[in-house]
């Protein structure tokens, strides 16, 4: 398969990010994929410290949707010179989780698996054996996913919170909505009963293997995960990363 974008060049830009006294780049290690050697990295912004809350922010683990990737590094190159937001908030962030989809526009990594089906599977994917050694010992007062949707007809959301008061999701719908960006209103939504957009199960209940990343954030600390999904075929780029930075600020505001 043809190289659609260049997984180096994001690097480049990482490591100009990581020259901000804020930010801390770690490379968790690397594996092979598509005939080259691909590192895997984690970006740190702000100080750990126990008063600030923790904030994960993960993207591109499908290769097929490079809005959330260009959001959480434009997200790092606006703020990581921030000193309100980095006095209230420390950030890890996984800027791009599968570099050889990303590279291939693919959804799957170059060996044709789905990663986001490989948390706590017995012999996972590398990526996700890197990613998951990451994880260990972490847990968060927000887990935000970009992701996106190739065939959508709008923006719809994933919410889970342990704390109902935290909910988040009808704002970030309506101030996208009343951005002039549509929304996805179908009653099912990936086989999911779904309000405006919203999928929120009352009941939680997940398989214990094979799970996205989300859902093993979640079953390992709990807290508050939204996953975004702006759509693809209807929407430029650009405006998707504006929706998820929208959506990211609006989450910020409750956490």
């Amino acid at each position: 398969m043809m190289q659609v974008r260049s997984y180096d060049n994001l690097i480049t830009r990482l490591e100009a990010i990581a020259d901000s006294p804020n930010v801390e780049m770690d490379h968790l290690g690397d594996f092979d994929a598509a005939g080259r050697t691909y590192p895997l990295y984690l970006m740190q912004m702000g100080e750990p410290d126990p008063g600030r809350k923790k904030v994960m922010i993960a993207a591109g683990i499908h290769g097929d949707e490079p809005a959330g990737v260009e959001a959480a590094i434009r997200f790092m190159e606006i703020n990581s010179g921030n000193a309100d937001l980095l006095s209230r908030f420390h950030f890890t962030i996984f800027p791009c989780n599968n570099p050889s989809g990303y590279e291939l526009n693919t959804r799957e990594n170059a060996d044709g698996i789905d990663l986001n089906r490989q948390f706590a599977a017995r012999k996972p994917a590398p990526e996700v054996k890197i990613i998951t050694e990451a994880l260990q010992g972490k847990c968060f007062d927000l887990v935000f996913e970009m992701h996106e949707d190739i065939d959508a007809p709008g923006l719809y959301l994933y919410e889970i919170a342990d704390d109902p008061s935290m909910h988040v999701g009808e704002k970030i719908l309506e101030s996208v909505a009343a951005a002039g960006y549509p929304v996805n209103v179908n009653p099912i939504i990936e086989g999911l009963p779904a309000k405006g957009g919203l999928i929120r199960r009352n009941r939680i209940r997940f398989r214990k293997t094979r799970l996205p990343q989300a859902i093993y954030t979640y079953r390992t600390c709990g807290g508050h995960v939204i996953t975004l999904e702006p759509p693809v075929a209807v929407l430029p780029i650009e405006d998707r990363v504006k929706i998820e930075l929208l959506a990211l600020d609006l989450a910020l505001s409750v956490t």
